[in-house]
């Protein structure tokens, strides 16, 4: 009797049923090949996707216990900082027959000191600028709460967070062409931040924009209403800012019109200062009487990413002003109503049968503004 033919063990079976093996059919063999190839290109990506995911839990862990640190510092009352020289005109007295001769706007201050909740932060990154918090709806939760940075140029903090790892949220950062120094500010700080799926970060900035596919209704500020103002702190001063202004933009002039916001920091007069204020208004989705602008205000310009409205670079971006001397840091939200007809660009025209119908915005909007 001849004897059966000695069967493989399991590891044996199962390497012949995944890999190509001698005797094996070309149909076969390329059944195994693609087989491998997909299972391969799925580890890769299951393991980038945990890598990722593993990274920002360990991130977003950091950044709860460090703003529990810095929220946790009590302000000292020896820490009031000095008053700002304004070196923007004033406007004139009914008495003066004169027009007045008019200064850039430029925000410059008597030394000031480095205040103690930055102490640490400044030990751990020298980069540290200051602290950018946008309230939720409870004062025990914030839908923005970041550290932020100014470095010696835009591309640093794109990737890499404050303690220096390569990661994808990047950090929150001051646009670097105008310094935050002891003795002055750019009378416009820019704030650039990812618009992370996730959230974090600026990821929720894109809220406010109430001609957002995700609503339906143009009218609906439910969100602006909710919240009004941004807390920045620099290392040398707390403000409140109160939103007057948010748009989305485009950055490519292929698309249509491209409105270099970014690179205004400072103003050389009252009317270079009304016209970028003026383009503002113009792209707004929503107003608000209770907050007008005016030259000499300090403004604070946030921005970030947008997706989904044509094949070009999108931006979306906030902007508010410092509540001036002795004025009430609350806001009369009931006052603010949708923009109907803000201003986009051509690509967007063209998708949805959309048209600007020039400037329609209420002047006292802008203080002493002639158009």
């Amino acid at each position: 009797m001849s004897k059966s033919p000695k069967k493989d063990n399991i590891f044996v079976r199962i390497a012949k049923y995944l890999f190509p093996w001698k005797g094996d059919k070309t149909s076969e063999v390329i059944r195994k090949i693609v087989f491998l190839t997909a299972a391969c290109v799925l580890v890769v990506t299951v393991s980038i996707i945990a890598g990722d995911a593993l990274q920002r839990m360990k991130t977003n862990s950091r950044d709860d216990n460090q703003r529990n640190e810095f929220h946790s510092v009590a302000v000292n009352d020896d820490e009031s900082n000095a008053s700002r020289i304004d070196t923007a005109v004033s406007e004139p007295n009914a008495s003066e027959t004169s027009e007045p001769e008019e200064k850039p706007l430029k925000i410059e201050y008597p030394p000031r000191k480095v205040r103690d909740k930055f102490k640490t932060l400044l030990e751990q990154n020298p980069e540290t600028i200051g602290w950018l918090t946008i309230q939720g709806t409870s004062e025990s939760y914030s839908w923005i709460d970041y550290v932020v940075m100014q470095t010696d140029d835009n591309d640093k903090y794109l990737s890499q967070d404050f303690y220096g790892n390569k990661v994808k949220s990047g950090a929150l950062f001051v646009d670097y062409h105008e310094k935050i120094t002891p003795t002055s500010e750019p009378a416009n700080i820019v704030v650039y931040g990812h618009n992370m799926k996730s959230g974090e970060y600026f990821g929720k900035l894109p809220y406010y924009f109430n001609w957002g596919f995700s609503n339906s209704d143009h009218n609906d500020i439910s969100f602006y209403k909710t919240h009004p103002t941004v807390e920045f702190s620099t290392l040398y001063k707390t403000s409140t800012y109160k939103i007057f202004a948010a748009m989305m933009l485009n950055t490519e002039e292929d698309a249509g019109d491209v409105f270099p916001y970014h690179t205004k920091h400072n103003f050389d007069s009252k009317a270079d200062f009304n016209q970028y204020v003026a383009e503002i208004l113009d792209r707004s989705t929503f107003y608000n009487p209770d907050v007008n602008v005016q030259y000499g205000d300090q403004l604070l310009t946030l921005s970030t990413c947008m997706f989904g409205y044509g094949d070009t670079e999108l931006r979306f971006v906030v902007f508010a002003r410092e509540t001036r001397e002795g004025e009430d840091p609350a806001v009369d939200v009931e006052k603010a109503y949708a923009n109907p007809n803000p201003k986009f660009y051509d690509m967007y025209y063209d998708m949805y049968d959309y048209t600007w119908k020039g400037r329609k915005w209420d002047k006292n909007l802008l203080v002493g503004y002639e158009d």
